[in-house]
């Protein structure tokens, strides 16, 4: 079964994600974090195929989350989701060590191709 955390400010935004999530993966069990502390702390003590952060959150946003996720839980991979243009974010993104950037005008083929390659890997 696919694990993921999803963590947004933005209701509809989760909400979006998570109807996505289970019309592409019928098996997902999904995860709710509604600021940067949630995040954090659900990804370290659980374990997540896959934690999709939006990148302003309240409470340090997604690259501090990334960077305490990838501190205690290195090999959870880490998506970031932003309004912002991947240009401006994707290359430091990856850099933290988040394994993708998307950006939200892109969704839904955009998350959903990126968690395909990420469970690919895995296996």
């Amino acid at each position: 079964m696919l694990r993921v955390l999803i963590a947004d400010d933005h209701d509809i935004i989760r909400q979006g994600i998570k109807q996505l999530l289970t019309d592409e993966f019928p098996e997902v069990e999904i995860g709710e974090a509604i600021d940067t502390t949630t995040l954090v702390e659900l990804a370290t003590t659980s374990d997540w195929d896959i934690v999709i952060s939006d990148l302003v959150m309240p409470g340090g946003g997604g690259f501090y989350a990334l960077e305490k996720i990838k501190q205690k839980t290195p090999d959870t991979p880490v998506l970031i989701l932003s309004t912002h243009p991947a240009e401006q974010y994707a290359q430091r993104a990856t850099k933290a060590g988040a394994e993708g950037f998307i950006n939200k005008s892109t969704l839904p083929n955009g998350l959903v191709n990126a968690i395909q390659e990420i469970i690919e890997k895995k296996k």
